[in-house]
């Protein structure tokens, strides 16, 4: 099984993973994609207009590669309340990311949607690992990864580049959690 087996739609208490679309783009860019403070602490700075959330999202929508994206929709009414994805490096293990409109921010929504994803991993009983990295500074993702089970494994030196910090690696805090 690869990511790209896993479920297009996955159902949660108050949300619905479901693939992006193109159509999603204008939705996207308003509250995500176009938004500097969301964007601060990704590998990618807010887009400069609904154009270039529509070209990443083509990108996603015509990709081979070994990905799953999903956009997080609220179930009462669909609003599309951000994104996650995974990857798969290597057979055992699986990378995460995710990011959050801002409006959305403190309601439990993303560590519903990691719960989510990861109840779907469980199913491959070959995935023993999932792991997910974030910038030293981002508090709010720490207390994230923590509180959806994952254990702080150590601190990345001059890990990434995080557009929005400037052009020089920065360090990253690596987290995991075992699934078996």
């Amino acid at each position: 099984m690869t990511v790209g087996d896993l479920a297009d739609h996955i159902d949660g208490p108050r949300l619905i993973l479901r693939p992006p679309v193109i159509e999603d783009a204008d939705e996207i860019f308003a509250s995500i994609s176009g938004d500097p403070e969301v964007t601060r602490f990704l590998l990618w700075t807010a887009h400069p207009d609904v154009l270039e959330t529509r070209r990443v999202l083509v990108k996603q929508l015509t990709s081979t590669g070994n990905d799953r994206n999903w956009v997080i929709t609220l179930r009462r009414n669909g609003e599309i309340v951000g994104m996650i994805s995974c990857r798969r490096p290597v057979s055992h293990s699986v990378e995460i990311g995710y990011c959050l409109g801002r409006r959305w921010w403190d309601m439990g929504y993303m560590c519903e949607a990691i719960k989510l994803v990861l109840d779907e991993l469980r199913v491959d009983p070959r995935v023993f690992r999932v792991w997910a990295t974030c910038h030293v500074d981002n508090a709010r993702s720490s207390r994230l990864l923590q509180r959806s089970g994952f254990t702080l494994e150590g601190r990345l030196r001059r890990h990434a580049v995080y557009p929005s910090m400037g052009a020089d690696p920065n360090d990253s805090l690596l987290y995991a959690r075992i699934l078996r």
